[in-house]
């Protein structure tokens, strides 16, 4: 009996200690974040080119389901939180997604989408406003790449810059470059194809003299993972060299010199042709040189003589 009692006392005892414990065992539910869309507004699309977007939503409980309310732009489709498909018609359209959760929450959000025509392939330098005295980096931007995978840009800095350098932006590409005088060369390799309008690469400048940097001296070739041309700008053909020993061949050729004679008398004496003024031969201007009259001949002695 007094064993028990013991037992029943310490039990007790315990279920105190257990009652005034430091309390780091609470229960409850936790109040999980509202849904909320990544992206609040989308990029400009193009007619024919990828078109890649997440529309995907944080908070809530997944797994999370979408669904669109209006109609997509002709080309793309909504896929686990994406839009994604290529543009086939430029408008600008108005839709709404809306997202729910595993308990069954949702959120509704309206986006606008602008898509036009495809902008023509080119690079781009970004030049200083003013002339540069020291080291100046000089961005290179990409517009409207498509499928580009290979090029090569040339420029010509001019005969007072040094190029120092030559780096990609970020990881998705690679650069060799070199300089050969004023022309400096620079061949692209890109990993993936490169957003409209990103920055590829920055060229590093340093003028001996301050100078202003010319955008107008930049050509390119770009070219798909096929090897398809994509874009170009061609160098302008170098000015011919002129021979100074012959004639400018862009310059007119003069008439020949035609002797000019002056008006003068001329002789109408023996063995000339016409009269009034010229030479045997000619009317009207020719030579005013005189030709002297033939001398007399004298007969030869007689030579009949008589007999006796």
């Amino acid at each position: 009996m007094q064993q028990i009692r013991s037992w029943c006392g310490a039990l007790l005892l315990s279920g105190v200690l257990v009652g005034c414990g430091s309390g780091v065992t609470t229960t409850g539910t936790s109040a999980t974040d509202p849904l909320t869309f990544q992206t609040t507004s989308l990029p400009v699309g193009y007619v024919g080119e990828d078109f890649n977007t997440s529309v995907a939503v944080l908070g809530g409980v997944g797994p999370y389901g979408y669904k669109v309310i209006g109609e997509l732009p002709a080309g793309l489709k909504l896929s686990n939180g994406m839009l994604q498909g290529k543009p086939t018609k430029s408008g600008t359209y108005k839709f709404s997604i809306e997202a729910n959760d595993a308990n069954l929450s949702n959120k509704v959000i309206q986006y606008t989408l602008n898509v036009g025509e495809l902008p023509p392939f080119n690079f781009e330098i970004k030049l200083p406003p003013a002339e540069i005295r020291g080291e100046t980096r000089v961005p290179v931007v990409l517009n409207a790449p498509r499928m580009v995978r290979a090029a090569r840009v040339q420029w010509d800095v001019g005969k007072d810059v040094q190029v120092t350098a030559v780096q990609p932006e970020g990881n998705n590409s690679v650069v060799f470059w070199k300089q050969s005088g004023t022309l400096l060369t620079v061949d692209f390799g890109f990993k993936t194809v490169p957003k409209s309008g990103a920055r590829v690469a920055l060229v590093s400048v340093k003028p001996s003299v301050p100078v202003s940097l010319n955008s107008q001296t930049l050509w390119y070739e770009a070219r798909d993972g096929t090897g398809k041309l994509l874009g170009e700008k061609k160098a302008p053909p170098p000015a011919p060299v002129l021979d100074p020993n012959k004639t400018d061949p862009t310059k007119p050729t003069p008439p020949a010199n035609s002797p000019t004679n002056p008006t003068g008398t001329g002789s109408s004496g023996t063995g000339t042709t016409g009269t009034g003024t010229g030479s045997a031969g000619t009317t009207g201007t020719g030579s005013s040189e005189t030709k002297p009259p033939p001398s007399p001949t004298t007969p030869p002695p007689d030579q009949t003589g008589g007999g006796k």
